[in-house]
């Protein structure tokens, strides 16, 4: 387990008061491109945060590996060895569920983005806290389709796993809620390499738009697959992980006009916080060498919702654990990503991702109004160009 710390400077030759908060993301194995993402999305809401506050912040980050036991242990001792007053990271439901138990036996909040099953916040833990959720993703798709395209059939597929079987249950209730019908609805195994069978199913329903839930395995299955079958269908929307760089490359023209929810995208942020994201992508490019991702902006709002609770803590002139506990549980605003005000179970009840549809090669925020910076295309699926 590898420890990543910041020295804290001198000031006028005085020390400024110092302050630790922790975090553990999966820096190697199976998990790593997305852990490093996210941790310099960490690393950077630190540095802005020390370039300005009447204080000085460590970060102390550690690796889990992508391993539940290593999350584990990686909590134990920043909350033991290092007493932090917060953790902020954790990626994986059944990496954040174990690794979050450490954080509310010590009484230390824990802060993450990255996980979205519903058992998380049905635990009664009350140093829990969670950025996103599956309804902020369900929210903003089935409004494009009922308030945008005006479509009134929808046919759902989603994988088998948990996270899947969440996310369809938020859409079912959206849907619902806006009245439209939901013509086909079906699950399919995770690790499937033919769904072909599937999508002929959802050309005969009826259905104006396919809702499809899945990692870029099944969208990428499910997309060359389409393009066999050729379902009749007005618009292919995909939930999470549709719209990334890698897909785009892999799949190229079969990923012209899809649609997928986004956290962020440069340029998605609300309007009076556009500056501040201008800074963000800025910083972020000078110092990691690469344009930020979604994970990025997702690691560095959890951390600065994190660090100004720690502030309101410190000003109260009661920084401990549970000062911090108690400004984030009252806490509110608007992050580049998302609104956020959390619920009795630490769910943020504000959450809500963009939906983009890739345009020419690249993913452009359509919805809602107030984020978009582009004009959805509909009807258009990519196997009828």
């Amino acid at each position: 387990m590898r420890r990543i710390g910041f020295l804290l400077p001198l000031v006028f030759g005085l020390a400024l008061a110092q302050y630790k908060i922790g975090s553990h993301l999966p820096l190697t194995g199976s998990l790593s491109r997305i852990g490093t993402e996210m941790a310099n999305g960490v690393r950077l809401a630190v540095e802005h945060f020390n370039a300005t506050a009447p204080f000085k912040v460590e970060l102390v980050l550690l690796d889990d590996e992508s391993s539940p036991a290593k999350a584990v242990a990686a909590v134990e001792r920043l909350v033991g060895r290092e007493r932090v007053l917060g953790v902020t990271g954790g990626y994986g439901s059944n990496i954040i569920g174990p690794a979050s138990e450490v954080a509310e036996r010590a009484r230390v909040p824990y802060i993450t983005s990255g996980g979205l099953t519903r058992d998380l916040t049905q635990r009664g833990f009350r140093y829990f806290f969670r950025f996103t959720n599956v309804e902020g993703y369900a929210v903003v798709a089935a409004d494009l389709i009922a308030q945008g395209f005006r479509a009134k059939r929808v046919a759902l597929a989603h994988d088998d796993g948990a996270g899947g079987t969440d996310v369809a249950r938020a859409v079912r209730a959206k849907l619902q809620a806006l009245g439209l019908q939901l013509v086909f609805d079906s699950s399919y195994p995770g690790r499937s390499t033919d769904l072909k069978p599937l999508l002929e199913q959802i050309g005969r329903s009826g259905a104006e738009v396919l809702i499809f839930i899945g990692y870029e395995n099944n969208y990428a299955t499910a997309l060359r697959g389409a393009q066999v079958v050729r379902p009749k269908v007005n618009a292919f929307v995909g939930l999470y992980s549709l719209i990334t760089p890698s897909l785009i490359q892999d799949l190229g023209p079969l990923m012209e006009g899809v649609y997928g929810t986004e956290p962020w995208t440069n340029g998605s942020a609300p309007v009076a916080l556009r500056a501040e994201e201008a800074r963000f992508v800025r910083d972020y490019r000078g110092r990691f060498g690469q344009t930020p991702g979604y994970l990025a902006a997702l690691g560095y709002v959890q951390t600065q919702i994190l660090l100004n609770a720690l502030k309101k803590a410190v000003e109260s002139g009661s920084p401990t654990p549970e000062a911090v506990r108690d400004a984030l549980a009252t806490s509110q605003g608007e992050t580049l990503v998302s609104a956020y005000r959390f619920d009795e179970k630490g769910d943020n009840v504000l959450y809500r991702t963009v939906v983009s549809q890739v345009q020419k090669g690249r993913g452009v925020p359509v919805w809602p109004k107030e984020r978009a910076y582009g004009r959805w295309v509909y009807p258009q699926v990519p196997w009828t160009r």
